[in-house]
């Protein structure tokens, strides 16, 4: 059975995942794009642009990884979608509790309610800082 989400929060959440995919893959789309040339399909050429080597290899890393922030992120809006109108989609995976409405308005990827996350994201940031 479906938890407490509603008909309609279930209805603009999934307005809302649909309007941020297509807008993420927009604006990949545009990032892949900025060779100048509408027919070409890959990252700026900064070299060309600054004639700076250190420079270019700067802005070429920024580019990309911003857009592999933007195809996590759809990756994510996509897998959220999937699970929308499923009955475990607003349950935390750690726990079993449910996610406040709020929170899914923010971030409907979210597969943890907010103690949970902030428990994965302390222990993950004690076991990177160990490694280091």
């Amino acid at each position: 059975h479906y938890h407490y989400l509603t008909i309609e929060q279930r209805g603009r959440l999934d307005a809302e995942i649909r309007a941020r995919i297509d807008n993420l893959r927009g604006d990949i789309a545009q990032g892949l794009r900025q060779s100048g040339r509408s027919e070409a399909i890959g990252l700026a050429n900064h070299l060309e642009e600054t004639d700076d080597a250190p420079i270019a290899d700067l802005e070429s890393a920024l580019e990309i990884a911003a857009l592999e922030r933007e195809e996590r992120e759809l990756r994510e809006m996509e897998a959220a979608l999937e699970r929308l109108h499923t009955p475990d989609f607003g349950v935390c995976a750690a726990c079993g509790v449910d996610i406040p409405y709020v929170r899914l308005e923010v971030a409907p990827s979210a597969t943890r309610c907010v103690a949970c996350q902030s428990q994965l994201e302390r222990t993950q940031g004690t076991i990177r800082a160990a490694t280091l």
